[in-house]
This record gives structure tokens, C-alpha cells and sequence, in this order.
């Protein structure tokens, strides 16, 4: 398969009009429109810049390079602890069942869009060690096997995140056109700066399925160290 199509095949997995793809979760964004927390623009830009970013930057970024690290040295069982890493540090509960949920039609999607795609690895992965399937966990399976460079799965991942977001609010908050264009540049700045920043402090470490080499992944988890033993896949 040439680059093109692998390129394509990337792009369909994001396709906003595509429920899986459009990242349907708001990261709590309803609840605060709902409660007149964000009300315009200028309060949708700080939520996203000051919650939502940090948080999938954090959390769905660098859980999608590990990911990819972990394929490379094909260590099944650090794949399904970076699954459930990714799934109990998601609050509330109800968003754990969702990406969950949305892991698994990702990978219907994914087996209508390339019926050559052999999922049996993954799901043994996951039935093994008993892991979820997020879905940043999944988005990275298919797209590490599609040969998608790990820094464009990343990016085409929070982006879509973020974008969906910003499409979601503009049903119930008021926003014009030229407002969420705006918006749109300076957040994509925001995220990929946030994103860099955060990838280029972590250094790449042999991968060992070890609370400090899953420490480099994840910096800001708080259940690491003396309680991993308790998230082991």
C-alpha cells in the first residue's frame, strides 16, 4: 500500500462525520455549558485551553506513543497496561464506558474500512490481560499497523478531539463563523505547542513493563510507582 493511501485510510478513522471518529465524549464541556460555566467564546477557549488539552495531551497523546513503543518491541502486556491506565485515569465512570464503547466500534469500523487488517492480535491482547480497548488505545493499534508516523496518529487524534468539541459547543452556546475559525488557529497553536512540550520532556527509554519506564509515559499519573502493581495487565 503506498503513502497515499495509508494517508487516506488515516484520514477516514477521523472523519468527524463519522460518530467514532467525531470523538462524541465532551470531556465535561456539556455539563459546564449546561451550568452556564461557558457561555461564549472567550469561556469555550479558556475551558479547552486550560482543561481539555492538558488533559488528552496528557493522557490520550502520550498513551498513543506508548502505544506505538510498545508495538515496535511487540510487548502485548505493556499495551494492556497503558489500556488500562488510560481507562481508570478517565472521570467520570460513565466517560470510561464511552471511550470504552467507542474503542470497540472503532474496530468494526476500522474491519469494514480494511478487511485486511488482522484484528486477532488485538483482541487476544485484550482478552488476555483482560484490558478494555480504549479508544486512543485502539486508534493507535490501527494506525501503528497502517505504518502512520506515531507524531501524525498523535496530533490527527487530539486535533480531532479538539475540533469536535469546538463543533459540539457551537450547537449550544452562540458562535459565528468567523469566531470559531478564529478560535480554531489559535487553538490548533495551543494544542500542538502543549503537545511538544510535553513529548519532548519525556525522553524515549527502553521499553520494560517497569513503574519507571511507564513513569517516562505517563509523568502525571498519580497511581504510578508503589501502586502500579495494582493496575498490572
Amino acid at each position: 500500500m503506498n503513502r497515499g493511501n495509508k494517508l487516506l485510510d488515516y484520514v477516514k478513522l477521523l472523519d468527524s462525520s463519522i460518530q467514532v471518529g467525531g470523538f462524541t465524549h465532551s470531556f465535561g464541556m456539556d455539563a459546564l455549558i449546561a451550568e452556564g460555566s461557558i457561555r461564549n467564546v472567550a469561556d469555550l477557549e479558556s475551558f479547552m485551553r486550560c482543561q481539555l488539552h492538558p488533559s488528552i495531551v496528557r493522557l490520550e497523546g502520550m498513551a498513543i506513543k506508548g502505544i506505538y513503543s510498545a508495538a515496535d518491541q511487540k510487548d502485548t502486556w505493556r499495551t494492556a497496561l497503558i489500556d488500562k491506565l488510560v481507562h481508570v485515569q478517565r472521570t467520570p465512570p460513565d466517560l470510561r464506558e464511552h471511550s470504552s464503547a467507542m474503542g470497540k466500534r472503532l474496530i468494526k469500523l476500522a474491519q469494514a474500512l480494511h478487511p485486511w487488517i488482522d484484528f486477532r492480535k488485538l483482541e487476544h491482547t485484550l482478552s488476555t490481560y483482560n484490558s478494555v480497548g480504549c479508544l486512543s488505545t485502539v486508534h493507535a493499534w490501527i494506525n501503528h499497523y497502517l505504518d502512520i508516523p506515531v507524531e501524525e496518529a498523535v496530533l490527527g487524534y487530539l486535533h480531532s478531539a479538539s475540533n469536535a468539541c469546538i463543533t459540539e459547543a457551537s450547537k449550544a452556546i452562540s458562535l459565528d463563523r468567523q469566531s470559531i475559525q478564529e478560535l480554531l488557529v489559535h487553538l490548533t497553536t495551543d494544542l500542538e505547542h502543549e503537545w511538544n512540550t510535553i513529548s519532548a520532556s519525556v525522553a524515549d527509554e527502553p521499553a520494560q513493563a517497569t513503574a519507571t519506564s511507564m513513569k517516562s509515559l505517563f509523568p502525571s499519573f498519580h497511581m504510578l510507582g508503589a501502586g502500579l502493581h495494582a493496575f498490572k495487565a
